[in-house]
């Protein structure tokens, strides 16, 4: 955080888009603690440290912003990734309180919540099923620029825009047997 703000000193947006998926089964390998407590720390501890880390620089930038990237499973999970699921719904109940902390201080937080996106997430050659990644980009970015503070896209949008009853009824779907 230092480096970045003594190289750059305009910096006036943190992304917060790094994040692992790792797929599980909860009562499997339970003693390896530790690679689910390094998913905990890249996909919501990390978001959170550098967030509040780069506020009081952020608080000093024209336009400044917070973009979190989360997860349609924000909203309902899929059971084959449930430590990944959490996390990004915990990011994504953070994401809500820091925007009505910082809507006194200038500072933006958006949000940005992907459905299942044709990339590599989890290891090359493991995730390559999804929305197209400039279909979902362009998306996104018209939205963002139109002043959305929450953007999904396709099934992440449905989910953001789900009743309670809608989103039992897509963890069902989603996680049969």
């Amino acid at each position: 955080m230092r480096w970045a703000t003594v190289e750059f000193p305009h910096l006036n947006v943190l992304v917060n888009n790094a994040g692992i998926q790792n797929r599980l089964q909860l009562a499997d390998d339970a003693e390896d603690w530790e690679s689910r407590r390094q998913e905990i720390v890249i996909n919501v501890e990390a978001p959170m440290h550098l967030a509040t880390l780069l506020i009081p620089h952020l608080r000093q930038q024209p336009h400044s912003a917070i973009i979190n990237v989360t997860s349609g499973l924000s909203f309902a999970p899929a059971a084959f990734a449930p430590i990944y699921s959490a996390t990004k719904a915990a990011l994504h109940s953070f994401t809500l309180s820091l925007r009505h902390q910082a809507a006194p201080t200038g500072i933006e937080v958006l949000e940005i919540v992907p459905p299942a996106v044709n990339t590599d997430l989890g290891g090359v050659g493991l995730h390559t099923f999804g929305v197209p990644v400039d279909d979902f980009a362009d998306s996104v970015m018209a939205r963002l620029a139109a002043g959305e503070q929450e953007v999904g896209y396709g099934t992440s949008e449905q989910a953001r825009l789900a009743s309670r009853a809608e989103l039992d009824e897509r963890f069902r779907l989603m996680n049969k047997r």
